[in-house]
């Protein structure tokens, strides 16, 4: 992988202008020169202190501190100078940074024995404060040309080295002599690009540094690129020779030069096959997935990988299932494609060379294994719902929050354009003050044989519940999401094995209150046939109704309120138009979220949905059950641990006694199986 760093002074002088700089180009690094226009080297132990902690409060590292120690004249009293390089050492462990970038002295062709003496005098300080030097190649010091810093890399015990292409062309290098010779030697490179026929600095790839070639060198080890533009026209340049002026790379100002070296760089490791990601690093290839649990949802997910190919940057690398049957399935399905077949969940994300994984097991096991992958900073997409029961999903939200990985839930029905509208319109106030909310959906029809295809299907130990917990987490989603807003309050009736030989529900009727006075009934069933999908919205300026998939409005003339303030004829009621609303018609389901995972965790575009909004279906899936179980009304929050404890009472007594990994549920106090 590589990861960018930044002279960020050359994008403005104060922190708070650099920090914009970074934060804008997504780089979390920076190779410290000045600020405010003061060298680093000048800056204070207290100056060192304050700006340090800027940074960290915006999540950027000090990569190296770009000092200038070592561009002085070779007739310097060295031991006076090594005072300054003692400083830029202590101010490299404030900044909590072992590396400082450093020169070979001036007027130093004919002095090479005491630089030499100087150098290793140089190195050997550092080394007191466990600090690296690493000496940059640069016009004007001794170690300038190619055999000038291979004569030091020869001489000097302890030094490192930093490669800089353009600096090289513009002292009359050849570029692949160079290449050759020193990119072996080093995972450290300062990108800026020149045209050799004109002398002028371009953006990276625009020259002729062949940076492209010397992406293509690169081993396997992690390199840091720090970028050092160069490319505004600086004034002092402009004195010096007007015709700088006759190139196309001239930039109004120094946020527009810095950010058009980023984008040339970036653009030519795009080139190279590599993908920037959202942390910063950019890495070779596309996000490595891998899929726990090959049953009927992970087989369709790895289907949308690879037979329909509609996540074009992810490839599924690693599949997991305690059955290896389904592997072997897999594995028979795609022979051509090669991907690593693991026992387990827990071994997958141990063991697997991955970047994000997908996990589609039983409920129980979601918080489980994603808290799991989430700690070793693995991205991670969770199948609905996002667990059984609220404890075990805040413990999920917990990690997710302190984890730098991206959480996301497969809520693809949050893509389908007719709930994004209803979404859009009642959040917009289209429709007015909500005071309805009605969902009947029945079209869940399911028989006996669909009971009996699985043991851990529709029961306590296994699923934690029936069509709430398996067919309706969409749904459940969808009421919170597209109004806006949870119900403070439910009072439900569910049944249990009242149409199938079942444990759990698979008939629920459900009355709810909102925060704002609103009031609505949600209505799901496994056993109507034929069923209904109809959910409904009133406002008072109006009514959504999504019937079979179409969305309609009856919008009022004038706002109910009004009407029922000012209207003085008795009977009557607002007029209201009719008419179907028009959508965008897109719908991009499961391979919509898969996309959009893929191209968050590269920094392409913002994540469609945080996974820690998961809680609030599994919220509405629990509070109905308890309101059951307790034949009450139940607040919103719920108290999660009293329905914990009334769930395992269901569980003692479940049919099925096996869960996670296939060990024997734990029905103690702990919210961890």
């Amino acid at each position: 992988m590589i990861k960018l760093s930044a002279f960020i002074d050359e994008y403005g002088d104060s922190i708070e202008e650099q920090i914009e700089g970074l934060k804008k180009n997504n780089i979390h690094l920076v190779e410290l020169r000045s600020i405010d226009k003061k060298n680093v080297s000048d800056f204070t132990i207290e100056e060192a202190e304050e700006y340090n902690k800027k940074f960290e409060e915006n999540d950027i590292k000090v990569w190296s501190i770009g000092s200038p120690i070592g561009k002085v004249d070779i007739t310097c009293d060295i031991d006076e100078y090594l005072k300054k390089v003692r400083h830029t050492c202590e101010l490299a462990k404030v900044f909590k940074t072992d590396k400082i970038r450093m020169f070979s002295f001036h007027n130093a062709y004919k002095s090479r024995e005491k630089v030499m003496e100087y150098l290793q005098k140089m190195v050997d300080v550092a080394n007191e404060y466990g600090v690296q030097l690493y000496h940059e190649n640069e016009k004007a010091i001794y170690g300038d040309s190619l055999d000038r810093v291979l004569d030091i890399m020869n001489s000097v015990n302890g030094l490192k080295y930093i490669y800089d292409p353009a600096n090289f062309i513009q002292c009359d290098q050849d570029p692949d002599k160079t290449l050759d010779k020193l990119v072996s030697k080093t995972d450290y490179f300062h990108i800026k690009d020149v045209d050799k026929s004109t002398m002028q600095l371009v953006p990276a790839g625009e020259g002729s540094a062949k940076i492209d070639k010397l992406i293509s060198m690169l081993d396997h080890k992690d390199y840091v690129f720090t970028i050092e533009p160069h490319l505004a026209l600086f004034f002092a340049y402009k004195l010096v020779d007007d015709s700088s002026l006759n190139t196309k790379y001239l930039y109004k100002d120094n946020h527009e030069s810095f950010n058009a070296a980023v984008k040339g760089i970036k653009d030519v490791l795009n080139k190279c096959g590599y993908i920037e990601c959202n942390d910063g690093y950019i890495k070779k290839g596309p996000v490595k997935f891998g899929v726990i649990g090959c049953g009927n949802i992970g087989s369709q997910h790895i289907r949308h990988f690879i037979k329909e190919n509609e996540v074009p940057n992810g490839v599924i690398v690693a599949i997991s299932d305690l059955k290896p049957e389904r592997m072997k399935k897999q594995v028979n399905l795609y022979p051509a494609h090669s991907f690593k077949c693991y026992a387990s969940g827990d071994e997958l994300i141990d063991n697997a060379d991955v970047d994000a994984v997908i996990i589609a097991v039983p409920h129980y096991d979601h918080p489980v294994l994603a808290i799991r992958a989430l700690k070793k900073g693995i991205h991670t997409l969770v199948e609905k719902p996002a667990g059984v029961y609220t404890l075990q999903v805040e413990e999920m939200n917990k990690v997710a929050s302190e984890s730098n990985a991206l959480f996301t839930m497969m809520f693809n029905q949050r893509t389908n354009c007719v709930y994004r509208k209803m979404r859009e319109m009642i959040l917009n106030g289209d429709i007015g003050q909500i005071k309805r909310v009605n969902w009947i959906i029945t079209t869940w029809y399911r028989s006996q044989s669909y009971y009996d295809s699985g043991d851990w299907r529709a029961t306590w130990s296994g699923e934690g519940g029936g069509v709430l917990f398996n067919q309706c987490p969409h749904q459940l989603d969808l009421l919170q999401w597209a109004v806006g807003m949870m119900p403070s309050k439910v009072r439900s009736f569910c049944h249990f094995g009242k149409w199938h030989d079942i444990e759990v529900e698979d008939d629920v009727t459900c009355y709810m209150e909102y925060p704002n006075g609103a009031t609505g009934v949600f209505i799901t069933s496994t056993a109507d046939a034929p069923g209904t999908n109809r959910f409904e919205v009133l406002g008072t300026k109006g009514k959504l109704v999504c019937d079979d998939g179409v969305l309609t409005c009856d919008m009022n003339k004038i706002d109910e309120r009004e009407f029922n303030a000012t209207y003085k004829g008795g009977f009557g009621q607002p007029e209201f138009k009719h008419y179907v609303v028009e959508t965008d018609g897109l719908n991009y389901q499961h391979p919509g979220i898969l996309r959009n995972f893929s191209n968050a965790i590269l920094g392409k575009e913002p994540l469609y949905v945080d996974g820690k909004e998961g809680i609030h279906g599994v919220e509405l899936m629990d509070a109905m059950l308890l309101s059951t179980w307790l034949d009450k009304p139940i607040e919103l929050p719920m108290d999660g641990e009293l329905y914990y404890s009334e769930l395992k009472k269901r569980i003692a007594t479940s049919r099925r006694k096996v869960t996670k990994e296939g060990s024997v549920l734990d029905t103690t106090n702990s919210v961890k199986w």
